[in-house]
């Protein structure tokens, strides 16, 4: 019994004793790392950090460019495919090259002359815009009345997108139908005599753009058609609606300086307007085709400047030939310098566009100081 308890003491005197050897190893063990890390650290080159930073910060850039250089690349196909759907969506039908396309048709459609003209003539050349099947059926019966059109009695209407390269284009044309004269001498010559007639109508072009061709096609017949001509009762804005009145003394010298201006500009040369027109666009006047009557409705407003002023007024201008005269608007800025005026901008949008603008955040600015007037001093409520 006594020999059992001693074998299993001294087992577990044995085990005690691996247990504790092993925590010494382990032990021993970490402190070795433990110092081969502080060898390392210290035998590591000044810079050591620094460099792995630096490495850190370049992968860091690498990456960043790399997916913006992604980013871009799918942006740049979305847009290329956006910019393709919207080409695809374009009816050149409908484009200006098209309605010139639609007028060179009517000039030919409504321009024969029986007397001296064969109708197979006339086929062959409404053969250039419409099909062989429809050219014949284009030319109208009758042989007693001429017609001429030109291109100037042409006023495009409307224009109606079809899709599929389609397009009907309405005009209102002026159209001079004349009567060819009859050699019958058995009749009254007054009967012989030409009649004219002048009819005002309006008409609807098929045009067809055809790709593979890369060409133009009235696709079928034209149809005749009617556009109401209503009234225009509204009004629209001007431009100087909004801006701040001048009503001081020196709305007579302005008024005066602008009989002086006028008059120059409608018949003084280039050399002589340019000290005091500073706008490039007008220095040139109205080179003697218009004369200078009169002044009416003139309005003043303030300008962006103390010495600049907005002038809209309305200029009665006499055709020197005729006499005929004429109402014409014009919106002018001017500015005084020294003692005297000069013209910076004639029909300048742009100008009064920034001038409102300016004005608007003054106005802001304006109320914001107020607000803030009335935090600082409560007691003032």
């Amino acid at each position: 019994m006594r020999k059992r308890l001693n074998k299993s003491g001294t087992s577990k005197d044995s085990l005690l004793k691996t247990a504790i050897e092993i925590f010494k190893r382990a032990n021993e063990n970490e402190k070795r790392k433990k110092e081969i890390r502080i060898r390392e650290k210290k035998s590591r080159p000044k810079g050591y950090r620094a460099k792995k930073l630096g490495a850190f910060t370049f992968w860091l850039l690498f990456s960043f460019m790399l997916l913006i250089v992604f980013v871009n690349i799918f942006s740049s196909n979305g847009l290329s495919n956006a910019v393709t759907e919207g080409e695809e969506e374009l009816n050149k039908a409908t484009s200006a090259e098209g309605i010139e396309f639609a007028k060179s048709f009517l000039v030919t459609y409504f321009n024969w002359n029986v007397d001296n003209e064969k109708r197979s003539d006339r086929i062959g050349r409404l053969g250039r815009y419409l099909p062989d099947t429809l050219s014949e059926e284009a030319v109208t019966g009758g042989s007693k009345w001429n017609s001429t059109l030109t291109r100037e009695s042409i006023v495009l209407k409307d224009i109606d997108n079809l899709g599929e390269s389609k397009a009907l284009i309405t005009f209102q044309v002026k159209v001079l139908f004349q009567r060819t004269a009859v050699n019958d001498q058995t009749e009254d010559k007054a009967k012989n005599a030409p009649e004219r007639v002048k009819a005002d109508k309006y008409i609807s072009v098929p045009v067809f753009y055809d790709e593979i061709e890369n060409r133009f096609i009235v696709y079928d017949l034209p149809s005749f058609t009617f556009v109401e001509q209503e009234k225009i009762d509204s009004t629209i804005a001007l431009e100087t609606d909004g801006l701040k009145s001048v009503t001081d003394g020196s709305t007579q010298n302005i008024k005066a300086f602008l009989d002086t201006f006028f008059g120059a500009f409608s018949t003084d040369s280039k050399d002589k307007l340019t000290y005091i027109v500073e706008d490039p666009k007008h220095q040139n006047g109205l080179n003697q085709t218009m004369n200078f009557v009169r002044l009416k409705n003139t309005e003043i407003f303030e300008g962006k400047k103390a010495e600049e002023k907005v002038v809209r007024t309305e200029v009665i201008l006499a055709e020197p030939d005729t006499g005929i005269e004429f109402t014409s608007s014009y919106l002018l800025v001017l500015a005084e310098k020294e003692g005297r005026y000069t013209i910076l901008h004639i029909n300048n949008k742009s100008y009064i566009d920034e001038l409102k603008n300016k004005k608007h955040e003054e106005e802001i600015e304006a109320t914001e100081g107020r607000e803030l007037h009335k935090e600082d001093d409560p007691e003032d409520e």
